[in-house]
């Protein structure tokens, strides 16, 4: 399976630097805008399977980017991680270890904890292997889903700090998944 995951384009939340998590912030008009430009390049793929999170952003993204050409399933696997109280707040006011140390796999601040976090979107990947197995499928998703997709297919960063990945508004990355 060939598989290419992209994050929804910006939000208002973006901008701001605000965690905006499971809450359901819209597209910026530059979101928008620039979703429209990966028009050609999605095209040229050849997707076979579009899979969106259900939450607006990264739906419209996948709308917009397929040119409305492809049926957009969604699954909550894929829904960006719940962090609780910390919704709506300045990223840098989170403890990244807090939220992404496996081992200490805390919900402080009622954040989903990171193991659980991980085998949700595990099983979203065990699943689409087996489902699309000869496939070219297109995720549309966010940030810490991606981070956990990068780190399964096993792109580890080399410090194991899944915290320091940054991933673009409207970044593509491509997977080769057997």
């Amino acid at each position: 399976m060939l598989l290419y995951v992209v994050r929804h384009g910006q939000t208002e939340w973006n901008l701001k630097h605000l965690v905006q998590g499971v809450s359901d912030i819209p597209l910026t008009e530059k979101g928008i805008e620039e979703a429209y430009k990966l028009q050609e390049l999605v095209s040229s793929l050849d997707i076979d399977v579009v899979i969106s999170s259900p939450l607006e952003r990264a739906r419209k993204t996948a709308m917009i980017i397929t040119n409305n050409k492809l049926p957009v399933n969604t699954d909550d696997r894929i829904k960006e991680r719940d962090w609780g109280m910390n919704e709506g707040a300045p990223i840098d006011s989170v403890d990244t270890i807090d939220c992404w140390d496996v081992i200490l796999n805390t919900n402080v601040q009622n954040i989903e904890r990171i193991q659980d976090f991980m085998l949700r979107v595990s099983s979203f990947i065990e699943d689409i292997k087996v489902r699309y197995k000869d496939k070219k499928v297109l995720v549309v998703t966010h940030s810490a889903v991606m981070r956990v997709i990068h780190y399964m297919l096993g792109r580890i960063p080399e410090d194991g700090d899944l915290s320091k990945l940054e991933f673009p508004n409207l970044r593509i990355l491509e997977y080769e998944v057997k």
